[in-house]
């Protein structure tokens, strides 16, 4: 039912506006500012955990998690290497971090969104969840 994207655009737009606001606010919470780049990624970030959670169901939820982590890696890869390097606008800068790549992502985070990637995917259950008893 909530597995194909195009019957589901207020269910996805939802998603991207929640994991923007959650992504902002955690980065003000922990750094003290954000960037506008940063509401983009985030909305990125939980519409693609969601969408990797309804198409495959079969896979365990720890695994889930670990794949979730990897999506946010890569959006933050993605937006890195745009904003950061391509437009120099210096959001963020992991070069100080082990294992780290071009300074944009780095080992520790990627730890860290998995663990992030737990209640992110608990999130998109319920909302989800909600949004199908209103319908």
């Amino acid at each position: 039912m909530f597995t194909k994207i195009k019957d589901n655009l207020l269910l996805y737009t939802v998603f991207f506006l929640i994991g923007g606001c959650l992504y902002s606010t955690i980065e003000i919470v922990y750094r003290q500012y954000t960037h506008i780049s940063m509401f983009f990624a985030g909305g990125i970030c939980l519409t693609l955990i969601a969408v990797t959670d309804f198409l495959t169901p079969r896979l365990s939820f720890l695994f889930k998690a670990l794949l979730s982590g990897l999506v946010i890696t890569a959006v933050e890869l993605i937006f890195g290497l745009i904003f950061n390097l391509l437009l120099g606008l210096n959001v963020w800068n992991y070069s100080g971090e082990p294992l780290n790549l071009f300074g944009q992502i780095c080992l520790p985070f990627t730890l860290i969104w998995v663990l992030v990637s737990v209640p992110a995917l608990l999130l998109t259950r319920l909302t989800r969840d909600m949004m199908k008893e209103k319908t």
